[in-house]
């Protein structure tokens, strides 16, 4: 008997661009991801339970696809997606609970699994990747409108993260605060 069918927790990836169902195990991946809805999740949350060994995914042909062809699968379509995977395992080996965002290449966070607020919204980057202002203006904008912090997650090539904490910064709205005088 093959070790991957012993695993609990069974995927089947339903269509492309990912649409991956729960199949087994949905009590498994909640515990592991917290709150899945509909029986769908992302397939970053995919890849990490892949990684973490307790999930089998399949295609609709009922294929075994391992992390490695995921991984292949799905950077043909985002090319961000080792960065983000990589952000993603970050928060979760630092005890955070991140959940895709609204718009490509976020994340949600929040203080704990269970909790329905989200209190952090990270945008991941790759280093010597450009992004225009309006995307990095637009974002921040997104996160303040939610009362979400916005961070800025880049990666380096060696695949070090570095957390930044993003604001804009008007000149003339923004004042300093005065010292005492000695």
């Amino acid at each position: 008997m093959c070790a991957l069918a012993t695993r609990q927790v069974l995927l089947l990836i339903e269509s492309i661009p990912w649409d991956i169902v729960v199949k087994r195990g949905g009590d498994e991946v909640e515990i592991i991801l917290g709150p899945v809805k509909e029986g769908k999740i992302h397939v970053i949350e995919a890849l990490y339970l892949l990684y973490k060994g307790v999930a089998q995914v399949v295609d609709k042909n009922g294929k075994d696809i391992d992390f490695e062809e995921l991984i292949r699968m799905y950077s043909i379509v985002n090319p961000y997606a080792w960065v983000e995977f990589e952000t993603y395992l970050d928060l979760r080996k630092r005890g955070r609970h991140p959940v895709p965002g609204p718009r490509p290449h976020t994340f949600l966070l929040r203080r704990r699994k269970r909790e329905n607020k989200y209190t952090h919204y990270i945008l991941v980057l790759e280093e010597n990747r450009l992004i225009s202002l309006e995307t990095l203006y637009s974002f921040i904008r997104e996160a303040f409108s939610n009362s979400w912090e916005p961070i800025l997650a880049i990666v380096d090539r060696y695949g070090d993260i570095t957390y930044y904490e993003a604001l804009i910064f008007r000149p003339g709205e923004t004042r300093l605060v005065e010292t005492e005088s000695k």
